[in-house]
């Protein structure tokens, strides 16, 4: 018996551990999620994740990426989604990892992101094209011409719901009344409305006879719309009784809310009273929306303030294990003295590295300066001189038409080189930390000034220079640098745009921050060129469109400007369709 008591001890003090090892967190979130105790889900994953190992933690990651997407959180939702789409991309899992690409396209277009749920919906697309299954690619597809519907590119919508229809002929009648439903949508904002109602029909008989509830649903909602615009009072309400009805009993409150407004317009002119009703059904159900969304929000703040309560507790005990473990040796003391001298020695290696790679880039800027003058200056000077000799001797007999011409084209060059000079000396000083004297001044004035002093130029081409520029946005900033940065965009701007063009330039305030936009229709930067814009030396540099010369340093002087006063600029871009350049800047005004 003596024997067996330590054992026995040992079983009793490791019965709680190897309970709290077995418990299946995934399991017990996904009932909660399913049982739609969102909240509730959230808390059992979260309180799961800590110490599991990583295929276990991606199990937790796709039930918190559902749940937080059904609470409106789109911001957690996206971080735990693209956890997932990473480990079934980094692991191999294609089959899976469809599945994650078209989860990431929904949300974002859920949260009014359609633009970054693009990239997702195509590579699904892409995907499952290698692995071969048909109902999967018809929903890759179908994703995508809702991604593009939501952007409002209704045409190549079309172009994905076609194909998503011709795929689901191969899975079945109920794959494809689903995809001739989403096509419907494409369909009437391209106006082809007697195509989208062909569709409607064809997918409200399919799921009549699956017994799909939840899509017969929409579609009845659908076919209301569509006889509404026809004109046909009596089909729009039958179709859209039956959706409230349906509606109702799914629960569905967003899609009933929707249902009710157009019923209460549709019968204010023959029956108000039951127009009322329905309004004010539609009235209960947006507060019981909103009430819904504030309980979400305060659920959501709970379980935040419950993690970072554990975290910080669990923080509090590693924390006293480390002074623990401090205080019981010496060695370790030591040790970190070794360390600390080590660090000091590594800090001082590394300070050497960086003086010698600053000493490297400087001689390279001097380097890149001095090629820039003796090529982009002393060349077209050079030649100009040699024109000047040419024309003396024959000015007098030239007509005062092509000598006028012959003067306004040097005078464009002369213009261009000194624009050129000041750009280089700028750059220059802006490298070595002179960004000049902050003073407060209104962007909107900036750009109608600098706009103006560009009107000339850009008439020679029959281009406009339209702003945006009323109200004012008052910041405080180097003036000098911002107008030098602006005046490279615009004239840029006018440099590669055709003839008859207009070049749109804006000024907006928003998010605590000023944005500068300057807009063309011109030839537009190929996407593998866009990187190198900004970098001294690595620019790409190609004639206008009236063949005027570029240095390629404009762009460069213009970012080491923005970025030397605290801000950025981007850069939006098509080859072939024009480019949107903004300077976004502090809003301290």
């Amino acid at each position: 018996m003596k024997k067996l008591l330590p054992a026995i001890v040992c079983i009793l003090l490791l019965a709680p551990f190897a309970a709290a090892q077995e418990r299946d967190y995934y399991a017990e979130a996904e009932d909660h999620y399913y049982a739609g105790r969102f909240a509730d889900a959230i808390r059992i994953a979260l309180e799961g994740l800590p110490g599991v190992d990583e295929e276990a933690a991606v199990e937790l990651y796709s039930i918190l990426g559902a749940s937080y997407s059904r609470l409106g959180a789109f911001d957690k939702a996206a971080d735990y989604m693209v956890r997932c789409y990473q480990w079934d991309k980094a692991n191999g899992e294609a089959a899976g990892l469809t599945s994650s690409l078209i989860n990431l396209a929904s949300m974002y277009v859920y949260a009014g992101q359609a633009k970054l749920a693009e990239r997702y919906a195509l590579d699904a697309i892409a995907n499952e094209e290698k692995v071969g299954r048909p109902d999967k690619l018809a929903m890759a597809l179908g994703k995508a011409c809702d991604v593009y519907h939501a952007q409002g590119r209704d045409s190549l919508a079309l172009e994905y719901a076609n194909r998503a229809v011709d795929t689901a002929r191969g899975v079945g009648p109920s794959a494809q009344a689903v995809r001739r439903s989403q096509r419907a949508y494409a369909l009437e904002a391209l106006g082809r409305y007697r195509e989208a109602l062909v569709d409607l029909l064809y997918a409200e008989e399919v799921f009549r006879a699956d017994m799909n509830r939840q899509s017969l649903s929409v579609v009845c909602f659908q076919l209301a719309q569509e006889y509404g615009r026809q004109g046909n009072r009596t089909r729009e309400r039958m179709y859209l009784r039956e959706a409230a009805a349906l509606a109702r009993d799914l629960g569905d409150l967003p899609l009933l809310q929707k249902i009710d407004t157009r019923l209460s317009e549709s019968l204010s002119g023959d029956n108000p009273a039951e127009a009322l009703a329905f309004m004010q059904e539609a009235s209960t159900i947006a507060d019981s929306i909103a009430r819904s969304k504030s309980s979400h929000a305060l659920e959501l703040y709970n379980i935040e303030f419950e993690t970072q309560r554990r975290d910080e507790k669990i923080r509090q005990q590693e924390l006293q294990l480390r002074r623990e473990r401090v205080l019981r040796t010496v060695l370790i003391v030591s040790s970190l003295l070794l360390l600390a001298l080590a660090a000091v020695a590594i800090v001082m290696t590394v300070r050497s590295r960086r003086n010698a790679r600053k000493l490297q880039d400087s001689n390279s800027q001097k380097d890149f300066l001095l090629k820039v003058i003796s090529h982009d200056i002393y060349s077209p000077a050079a030649a100009r001189l040699k024109s000047l000799q040419m024309i003396r001797p024959v000015a007098g007999s030239l007509p005062p038409e092509q000598l006028g011409k012959l003067f306004q084209d040097m005078e464009q060059q002369s213009k261009a080189e000194v624009e050129f000079l000041d750009n280089v000396l700028r750059w220059s000083k802006s490298r070595a930390g002179e960004q000049g004297e902050q003073v407060r001044f209104d962007l909107c004035a900036l750009v109608n000034e600098v706009a103006g002093q560009y009107s000339q130029t850009a008439a020679l081409k029959g281009i406009t220079v339209k702003t945006t520029a009323e109200s004012p946005v008052i910041v405080v900033s180097n003036r000098s640098s911002v107008m030098l940065a602006l005046r490279n965009l615009i004239s840029n701007a006018v440099k590669f745009s055709p003839y008859g063009a207009c070049v749109e330039v804006g000024v907006t305030r928003e998010g605590g921050k000023a944005r500068i936009a300057v807009r063309d229709h011109g030839i537009g930067i190929p996407e593998d060129k866009i990187p190198g814009l900004f970098t001294p030396g690595k620019a790409f540099l190609r004639q206008g469109t009236g063949g005027e010369v570029s240095n390629g340093i404009g762009l460069t002087v213009s970012y080491g400007l923005i970025a030397g006063v605290g801000g950025s600029i981007d850069i939006e871009s098509r080859e072939g369709e024009g480019s949107s350049f903004t300077i976004i800047l502090p809003d301290n005004g």
